[in-house]
Order: C-alpha cells, then sequence, then structure tokens
C-alpha cells in the first residue's frame, strides 16, 4: 500500500497572519519618521509639477518660456514621483510587510537617485546650456540627490537597525 502525501499548503503573503513583536532596541521609530518626512516632501513636489509645470518650469529654466513638451515632462515627472511615493507610505507601517519593505524601498529608490546624480552632474558640466535648465538649478538638485543617496548609503549600511527589527510571535512546531 502506498502513502499518500497531500501537497504543501501554499497562501498569499498577508500582513495580519500572525502578529509580530516589534525589537524594542530598534522599533524603526527614525524610519518612520524619514519616510513620513519623504513622502511629505514629494507631495508637496509633485503637485506643482502636476497642476502648475509652467510656473514650476519657470523658477528653473535657463530660458523665459517654457515648450509644451517641457510642460507635459514635468506632468510625466509628477506622476511618477507620485508612483514612487506609494512604496514609501507602504514601508511605514510597523507590520511585517513594512518592516520587511524598507530595505528594498530604499535601495531602488538610491538606485534611481544616484542615478539621477549621474545626469545631472553631466548636464551641468557637458551640455548646460543645452540641458535648458539653470547651473544653479542643475548644481542644487545634484546637492539635493547626493544628500538622499548618501543617507539611504548610510542607513542601509551603517544603521540598519533603524530600519526596525521584529520576531514573529507565531510558535515554532
Amino acid at each position: 500500500m502506498s502513502e499518500r502525501h497531500s501537497p504543501p499548503e501554499y497562501t498569499f503573503p498577508s500582513t495580519t497572519s500572525h502578529p509580530i513583536m516589534l525589537d524594542p532596541s530598534a522599533p524603526g521609530t527614525v524610519m518612520r519618521y524619514a519616510i513620513a518626512t519623504e513622502a511629505f516632501f514629494n507631495l508637496l513636489g509633485a503637485i506643482p509639477m502636476l497642476f502648475s509645470p509652467r510656473s514650476l518650469l519657470l523658477l528653473i529654466s535657463a530660458s523665459q518660456q517654457p515648450s509644451p513638451l517641457a510642460i507635459s515632462l514635468t506632468q510625466w515627472l509628477g506622476a511618477l514621483v507620485l508612483g514612487l511615493t506609494a512604496p514609501l507610505v507602504l514601508a511605514y507601517p510597523n507590520t511585517r510587510r513594512g518592516l520587511q519593505s524598507r530595505p528594498t524601498v530604499y535601495w531602488t529608490l538610491g538606485t534611481g537617485e544616484a542615478a539621477l546624480v549621474v545626469v545631472l552632474v553631466w548636464q551641468y558640466l557637458c551640455k548646460r546650456e543645452g540641458s535648458g535648465m539653470s547651473g544653479r538649478f542643475l548644481m542644487g538638485a545634484t546637492g539635493m540627490m547626493t544628500g538622499l543617496c548618501a543617507w539611504r548609503l548610510w542607513v542601509l549600511t551603517a544603521k540598519r537597525e533603524w530600519m526596525g527589527r521584529y520576531n514573529d510571535s507565531k510558535k515554532r512546531e
């Protein structure tokens, strides 16, 4: 008589499957403040990109009149900023999924920001007039993005406990 094995049970990931216990020495408080602050400033920046791109472009442009293409691309950038804010918001809660997603969110956003720094520096050094943006804006944006990249790298390598830690409350079988 052959023994029948039942297939393993699979479940979808859930933040409510069983509770977690936060490590009191690494509750993720610093990251929650950082995430909330970044999400706030992303929203603050995305709104004028979406709804008042011409005014925004007049502040950063080297020329007087932004082109229709520049206006459209600014609105696209605003939509992208909003879209990239969603993972930050999802990483905010001190749930299993929130805590586990924080490093991935930080690596992903940091990689994109590092690529943007390279483009900004290249535009400043090689094609300042051809970029359509003032040198002052290019350097300011480079400084801001470099600061964000440095922060992310520091947190991901030197201050990992700021991401938060937890222990599964589920009994081990």
